[in-house]
């Protein structure tokens, strides 16, 4: 992968929440906070999972391990945040 610099928690939120707009009709702009349930409320099911998981790689610049995933990673872009730009790597 390409060292792409890691972005801020705000850029980071901005570019998942247009990916997740981008990648479902099941959710207006004003109705997508940080905290809304993304899996619970299939506005990201399990078949975009995989393409989600690459988006993270390509917008953090390095790969993903799948194995070492908790429950409750994808449940909102809170989550996401905190488990991939926020958490100690």
């Amino acid at each position: 992968m390409s060292m792409t610099p890691t972005p801020t928690s705000t850029e980071f939120r901005q570019a998942l929440r247009a990916w997740i707009l981008g990648n479902t009709a099941k959710v207006e702009t004003f109705e997508l906070t940080d905290q809304t349930p993304l899996l619970d409320t299939q506005i990201v099911n399990s078949l975009q999972l995989m393409e989600l998981i690459l988006f993270l790689e390509d917008t953090l610049g390095r790969s993903i391990d799948v194995t070492g995933l908790r429950p409750g990673v994808f449940h909102s872009i809170d989550s996401i945040a905190e488990t991939f730009l926020e958490a100690p790597r």
